[in-house]
């Protein structure tokens, strides 16, 4: 020691000396001489510098880590405080009550996840609780400035078989998603058969924001979400289904559409979830708007009409406004609360599980425009829906008759007026009594609710209607089995040219004419009409003026007949798919029938 310190001070006077003889030497020149010369040796500065260094590095780590989790948090409307509760892996509760995580998996259970749930539970197990998902919405969506409120929001969820990651992810989702102030409770239904949420709430403590409601009895989705709104809180009623995501940014555009309207029914964007892999799809086009079917169960996608586009394009940002549509048909969807306890919420006479009830949603709609209030789909709010695995819970035949008895309560309700047009969509229905809600109808008496026929009229203007219906059907040729099909082309807003295609019943080959404007129309408002191009093919576009066709049986009273079109006749063609009109020669590729063709 005493050696080193006298190396040091003969180091200093070194220096001393260069100094005194050299003027050009600078003060940081000379300290970093000392530095070097006299500091680098020495074994304890080293070690010190290193763990400066050290700390330093941790310190810079842990700034770049918290300003990216803020930056995340101020995306979700978060404080970075409430984000930082958020456990970042799901707690298990085993059969012997004790807390754990996921166990690894054995041989052949996944299948047997797979069977019993529909998704893969060892997958959702292992994924965590606030997981990223990406936000495919529109980017006006995301650049929008949208209005603050103090309206609160209920998300209702009602439990049926999946497993407790896949509901906890729903939940955590919501949370994390919305702003504390702006969140008034999550209402989870538990019935008979569910998966028991308690202990894992409590083990989340989410316990003030989860509130969880039980019942004895197994019960249909619309009775379970009627009896589960009388326990929340909020202004909005959100209504997801137990296998979901909620997306980011979802809360602020449904907030300031409520602001505007209070007596909104409102229909949210969807993405896709796969059951199996949990990876996120961007899945419905958002450019897209339903009307009703004459089942009163289906509604029909078309593209937004150009009435509403011009509407909403008087708008401040058009394209991230709320899009009017006359039905709903998805899964996620919102209603102000006190609109929908005033109309008597959902018909809980509708037959369906605790995961479908066909048609409830249609209804509701129709209800809610005649009734005062507004139905709107909301393009910058965003749900995603994890895809089930093994087919609908319901077998086709039960599925059917569901389908079969809720579009009968439907069409007893509203369709007195169209009873031909329902009977001709649903056949079966010519043979089943159809009950009733009376409850629904005292309250559609005391509020002076709008027709059916005001519905067509004012809201759902693609829809078909009008006078006595002369042939509704397939339009089938007589020279095989070909039928005239929309391909595609009567949910689009630009023309398209149908074909002849095979016949299979479906919507797209389903045609109405009538003595009202004699058109051939789609049930989504398309008419059969003249190519501006080719002067001697047929196309689908908007009904207008001069669309009348003819119908002229081949002997009086025949079910065959010619299709005639500006004198000219509709042929069939087996070397082209392409629809032609051309001079009436009554051969017979130009004989064709309707034809109720089941699907």
């Amino acid at each position: 020691m005493n050696e080193l310190r006298h190396r040091s001070t003969t180091e200093e006077d070194r220096l001393d000396e260069i100094s005194e003889k050299d003027h050009s030497f600078t003060a940081v020149q000379t300290l970093l001489l000392k530095v070097i010369e006299k500091k680098y040796n020495n074994v304890h500065f080293r070690h010190r510098a290193f763990l400066y260094l050290s700390l330093f590095l941790l310190l810079l780590i842990y700034f770049s880590y918290t300003l990216v989790q803020a930056l995340q948090c101020h995306n979700a409307g978060l404080t970075t405080a409430f984000e930082e509760t958020l456990d970042q892996q799901p707690v298990f509760i085993s059969d012997s009550n004790k807390r754990g995580f996921a166990v690894v998996e054995r041989s052949g259970e996944r299948d047997l996840y797979l069977k019993k749930f529909r998704v893969d539970k060892l997958r959702s197990d292992s994924l965590p609780l606030n997981r990223h998902l990406a936000d495919y919405r529109p980017e006006v969506c995301k650049v929008k400035l949208y209005k603050k409120t103090r309206l609160t929001i209920s998300v209702v969820i009602v439990l049926d078989i999946a497993p407790p990651s896949v509901v906890l992810r729903a939940i955590f989702s919501a949370i994390r998603r919305t702003r504390p102030e702006n969140l008034a409770d999550i209402v989870l239904y538990a019935q008979k058969g569910s998966v028991d949420m308690s202990e894992y709430i409590y083990a989340h403590s989410l316990s003030q924001t989860v509130r969880i409601v039980t019942s004895p009895t197994k019960k249909t989705l619309s009775a379970a979400r009627n009896e589960a709104v009388t326990y929340a809180k909020g202004d909005i009623l959100v209504f997801i289904p137990e296998a979901s995501e909620i997306l980011p940014g979802w809360a602020e555009p449904l907030l300031e559409a409520f602001s505007d309207n209070p007596a909104l029914l409102a229909g949210l964007s969807m993405d896709e979830i796969n059951g199996e892999t949990f990876a996120q799809v961007e899945h419905v086009p958002w450019h897209l708007i339903s009307i009703p079917r004459w089942d009163f169960v289906t509604a029909a996608p078309i593209e937004i009409p150009e009435h509403e586009q011009k509407r909403r394009g008087l708008l401040p940002y058009p394209d991230a406004s709320p899009v009017r549509t006359p039905v709903l048909q998805f899964l996620p969807w919102a209603a102000g609360k006190e609109h929908f306890l005033k109309l008597g919420g959902l018909d809980e006479g509708m037959l369906g599980t605790a995961s479908e009830v066909p048609g409830d949603i249609l209804e509701l709609s129709i209800r809610w425009w005649s009734c005062g209030g507004e139905v709107v789909y909301l393009p910058c709010s965003k749900v995603a829906f994890v895809t089930l695995s093994g087919g609908p819970p319901l077998s086709g035949h039960l599925l059917a008759e569901n389908q079969l008895y809720n579009s009968g309560r439907t069409a007893t309700r509203w369709g007195s007026q169209y009873t031909q047009f329902y009977h001709e969509a649903v056949p079966k229905s010519r043979y089943q009594s159809a009950s009733h809600s009376s409850r629904l109808e005292h309250v559609i008496s005391s509020l002076s609710c709008q027709t059916l026929n005001w519905f067509i009229v004012n809201i759902a203007v693609d829809w078909n209607f009008g006078g006595k219906l002369i042939r509704q059907g397939a339009i089938k040729s007589t020279q095989g089995n070909a039928c005239v099909d929309a391909m595609g082309h009567d949910g689009r807003y630009s023309p398209g040219r149908p074909e002849f295609y095979s016949c299979h019943g479906g919507y797209s080959q389903r045609w109405v004419y009538l003595t009202s404007n004699k058109q051939i129309r789609t049930e989504t408002g398309k008419c059969l009409s003249s190519d501006p191009y080719w002067h001697d093919v047929i196309t689908l576009d908007y009904c207008g003026e001069g669309h009348q066709w003819r119908w002229e049986p081949v002997t009086g009273g025949s079910n065959i007949g010619y299709l005639i079109y500006k004198d000219l006749c509709l042929e069939y063609r087996p070397e082209n798919h392409l629809l032609f009109y051309v001079p009436c020669k009554q051969t017979a590729s130009q004989q064709f029938t309707f034809e109720i063709i089941p699907p």
